[in-house]
């Protein structure tokens, strides 16, 4: 596993929403971007327009747009190639900024089971903005172990509850590609981590170290990255790369 020390921008301030501070805390709040909301955004760069677009709509809540570009921010790097797969995607907000951010990202496949009405608004936006961005968008509305995904796509889970992160990695594994994840809820019963791990590190420590030991046997390199706890207490992202 390869452990990187976290730039200060992962605790006290932003990774991609630069100017927007955490002293507030409302880059974690779970309300709805609203039209006033706007203001926040002042930049003359496309994402702030995107963002901008967003609050106008009031497509989703604030702390998961965060959740979003933070997630992209630590990973986009190493996600971007022609496909990438935003796996329990919900919105599809992250897999949205690939499509607007990344020139080498050709197609964006996003799945969940069920399309909300918050993913036509996140659409919406992203129309209003950068109409050459939304053809990139396949929406697959499906369970995720149905899935088959293309040789060489690139893995993004910023919502898969539960075992649906464990899932996206045997995506990940299967498609040969690289992954990143920001696992929220951990199951800490059913998830197939050793107990005397559980024990001694704490459930959400030892499925993640799991996690990692999966991925590097499959000939992954693995880094754990922080998100600020502002915006969620469930905050370590699993970054693997390809050796």
């Amino acid at each position: 596993m390869e452990r990187q020390a976290d730039a200060p921008a992962g605790h006290d301030r932003l990774r991609f929403f630069r100017r927007i501070g955490l002293e507030d805390g409302w880059p974690g709040t779970r309300t709805k971007l609203r039209p006033t909301d706007a203001s926040r955004f002042d930049g003359g760069d496309i994402a702030s327009t995107f963002a901008r677009a967003l609050c106008e709509r009031g497509a989703l809540p604030v702390k998961e747009l965060f959740e979003a570009t933070e997630t992209f921010a630590l990973s986009r790097k190493v996600l971007r190639g022609p496909v990438v797969a935003d796996l329990c995607c919900g919105h599809g907000l992250a897999g949205a900024f690939f499509a607007l951010m990344e020139r080498e990202v050709e197609r964006v496949i996003l799945v969940d089971r069920e399309r909300p009405p918050s993913a036509d608004l996140v659409i919406d936006a992203l129309d209003a903005v950068a109409p050459w961005a939304s053809p990139k968008l396949e929406w697959r509305e499906s369970r995720l172990d149905r899935q088959t995904l293309p040789s060489g796509t690139a893995v993004l889970a910023v919502h898969a509850c539960g075992l649906r992160t464990d899932t996206a990695i045997e995506h990940a594994i299967a498609a040969g590609g690289p992954f990143a994840a920001l696992p929220c809820c951990r199951p800490h019963r059913q998830h197939p981590a050793p107990q005397s791990l559980k024990n001694a590190l704490g459930h959400d420590v030892a499925i993640d170290v799991h996690r990692t030991y999966q991925l590097e046997e499959n000939g992954y390199v693995v880094a754990w990255r922080d998100i600020s706890p502002v915006i969620t207490p469930k905050n370590r992202a699993l970054i693997a790369r390809r050796a």
